[in-house]
């Protein structure tokens, strides 16, 4: 065991990243916050962020004494919790404090929990003994379970005792030793298929690191010859670099962020397969290891993100061809991992808007072999979706195959038109001419017949192909498409059911319906929610939310007629005295009777003002009515964020939803006095009503807001 002392570092990373927002008042950031990539570490707030700079020109040295040197008066953790006193107290005097690194809280702070024998406390940020150089510029740094001597002063802030600007003096490296009896030693492979609690030693190789918000390393992605699987584990994240191959002692689980915990049951996800628990055996330090990837299945995008959520996928790599695109948005960075139509995919999941992928830069714009993950699956009340995470991109000069368009057009563009059933007639129009600029064909043809044309059939119209559903009954779809000589066929039995029919209430009645109640409504498929997935459904009685699966998009328009089941629900925030938001949750659209009908709007509150809007009282239900009132669109655009308001003299009301993007279709009217429709909405339990534009009035008509459904 070597004591270190700290005379000079190298140089850090200051990184700060920053949020888009469509108001001041924004809900939430575009960059999501839950682990994994891990919980979320914020940074210290009472003080700046730790001073970095390029290490002094001198040599480093080191004492040689193997023990603590007793030069220092120090206090115990006893003594500097009742140093810290009432809330608001600072000391004057530093105290050294010699402890054990119980934790560490946040790798680029030095944010750490210590503890000796009489006690622990919280470190707020560690610095070079001189105060020049912060923690993650450290060349030799403390980790869980060293000694450290600390030279500080002690604060109360806000309830809570901490040390504040801790100098490093020295630090102890203290080998760990580990009971290895209570783990078996297994592959990864067994790993991922061993039962949750259960105690597991293995090995592998450090494909990637992953990292929390403020770029904090998080956790690895750990790859052997038989699988791979998610160790979450800050300290051994802090430890490690891509390309170590490491043994480790860890506990097996399941994760999901607590909040999810019942959405995930009602899908059946059971979490993400992961480590915890963590304990390094041994490292090789090596940063040329290559993880092995012979065992890892060929697959796509699209297959890996359709995967259902009850299938345990998570951690585990698939290699796929993938178009890799960067999008830059204000104040953050989003990747996207598209399969080979360049529009089934999704984003890539980051909590450091984007600058932990920068890596991926290389590769924008072009078709890769990228070996990816389905890292988490995202729960909520509507939806639960996988979320990707790229872990390694080769450039290999991808070239389409053009004798394989003829099943890419059918798989990709053909048979996923149609559903399974039907209860009306869709009028669809189909894709008849499919060309790729990015796969280099052109005006590959798609053809259609019917097994049946007296239940289903296709008719010409105007140069179009309609898809029409006529009767009761069932029948084959063949979907042909021939081109460079080859020609591929699949086949989609469909159902018609156009005669059910069902026991439905109006709107009004649902929202009479207490909290909880079964509900069975009909009627018009109005505006999208915005930062929710769902829409709003309207009839002649009234206006009501309705929460479902971003999947149901795919099947639906605005101004369909619909029959659908869900609960009767109110959305609210415990501990706080807000009435919340009305909607109905759970939802099964049950009949689909198509059609292109306008929405009823004449229970919409008129004459009221924007000031009218401001006044709600949030104690009140005021979440199923409409208001139409006048109001400038007020757009501010910085290099840093964007913000979307409505403005009437002195009066401003917030939009709700994540990014100014979501409200993207408004910047057309900036600076405009217009006609609106406006819904109060109010999701999580502010002490105010925000707004839901649902159209936009003009000489033509409405301009709709379709975001859901865009999408």
């Amino acid at each position: 065991m070597k004591l270190t002392k700290l005379i000079a570092l190298l140089l850090a990373i200051s990184m700060t990243p920053v949020l888009a927002a469509c108001s001041s008042d924004a809900d939430e950031s575009t960059t999501t916050t839950d682990q994994p990539d891990a919980v979320t570490t914020t940074a210290p707030t009472t003080t700046t962020a730790p001073t970095t700079t390029t290490a002094p020109d001198v040599p480093v040295t080191e004492p040689e004494t193997n023990e603590p040197s007793d030069e220092y008066e120090t206090i115990t953790i006893a003594k500097a919790l009742e140093l810290c006193g009432e809330p608001g107290h600072i000391t004057e005097e530093r105290y050294y404090i010699r402890a054990t690194v119980k934790s560490i809280d946040n790798a680029q702070y030095g944010a750490m929990t210590i503890e000796d024998e009489t006690g622990s406390i919280y470190v707020y940020g560690t610095y070079s003994s001189d105060g020049s150089i912060g923690y993650s510029a450290m060349t030799e740094k403390p980790y869980t379970g060293d000694e450290v001597l600390l030279h500080c002063i002690l604060q109360n802030y806000n309830g809570t005792r901490e040390v504040k600007n801790a100098r490093l003096i020295e630090f102890k490296k203290v080998e760990q030793t580990f009971d290895e009896s209570a783990y078996t030693e297994m592959s990864v492979a067994d790993a991922r298929d061993a039962e949750k609690g259960t105690k597991i030693k293995t090995d592998g190789v450090v494909a990637r690191i992953t990292y929390a918000f403020g770029m904090v390393p998080s956790g690895v992605m750990l790859v052997d010859e038989t699988g791979s699987i998610y160790v979450y584990d800050s300290d051994l994240a802090q430890r490690v670099q891509i390309g170590n191959k490491i043994t480790i002692l860890a506990d097996k689980t399941y994760w999901i962020l607590e909040d999810e915990q019942s959405n995930a049951n009602k899908f059946g996800y059971l979490g993400c397969n992961q480590l915890e628990s963590v304990k390094l055996v041994s490292n090789d330090e090596k940063t040329d290891n290559a993880f092995d990837k012979s065992w890892i299945p060929e697959s796509t995008v699209k297959d890996v993100i359709n995967t259902p959520v009850t299938e345990d996928i998570t951690t585990s790599l698939y290699k796929v061809n993938a178009l890799v695109k960067k999008v830059q948005g204000t104040g953050f960075i989003n990747y996207y991992i598209f399969d080979l139509d360049g529009t089934t995919g999704s984003y890539v999941y980051t909590q450091c808007s984007g600058s932990d992928f920068a890596w991926l830069d290389a590769f924008d714009g072009k078709i890769c072999t990228v070996y990816l993950t389905a890292l988490n699956a995202k729960s909520t009340s509507s939806e639960c979706f996988f979320r990707l995470l790229p872990i390694s991109v080769e450039d290999n000069g991808f070239k389409f195959d053009t004798k394989d368009t003829a099943e890419h057009v059918v798989k990709y563009y053909g048979i996923g038109q149609f559903n399974a059933s039907y209860t009306g007639d869709p009028a669809l129009e189909m894709v008849t001419s499919v060309s790729s600029e990015l796969l280099g064909f052109t005006n590959a043809a798609l053809t259609y017949t019917s097994s049946d044309s007296s239940v289903v059939a296709f008719t010409p119209a105007d140069g179009k192909t309609v898809f029409h559903c006529k009767k009761t009954g069932t029948a084959e779809i063949t979907v042909s498409c021939a081109y460079d000589g080859v020609t591929y066929s699949e086949k989609v039995t469909v159902s018609v059911t156009t005669n059910e029919s069902y026991d439905y209430v109006d709107v009004k009645t649902v929202i009479d319906f207490e909290k909880g109640t079964e509900v069975t409504v009909k009627g018009i498929v109005g505006p999208s929610l915005v930062n929710q997935s769902g829409f709003y459904l309207i009839d002649e009685t009234g206006v009501i939310a309705v929460l479902v699966d971003a999947s149901v998009f795919e099947n639906i328009a605005v101004g369909n007629e619909i029959v659908l089941k869900g609960t009767r629900n109110v959305k609210y925030k415990d501990g706080t005295n807000t009435f919340g938001q009305t909607h109905i949750s759970n939802v099964e659209i049950v009949a689909n009777y198509y059609g292109d009908h306008d929405y009823a709007d004449a229970g919409f509150i008129t004459e009221k003002t924007l000031a009218d809007f401001y006044a709600l009282n949030v104690t009140a239900d005021h979440t199923t009515d409409v208001y139409v009132l006048n109001a400038t669109v007020d757009v501010v655009e910085t290099q840093y964020y964007t913000t979307i308001k409505l403005v009437d003299g002195s009066t401003s009301v917030s939009l709700y939803c994540s990014g100014a993007g979501q409200y993207s279709w408004l910047k057309a009217y900036a600076g405009q006095e217009v006609t609106l429709e406006l819904a109060p909405c109010n999701w999580n339990g502010k002490n105010y009503y925000a707004g839901c534009v649902l159209a936009v009035h003009t000489a033509d008509g409405k301009v709709v807001n379709e975001l859901n459904f865009a999408n």
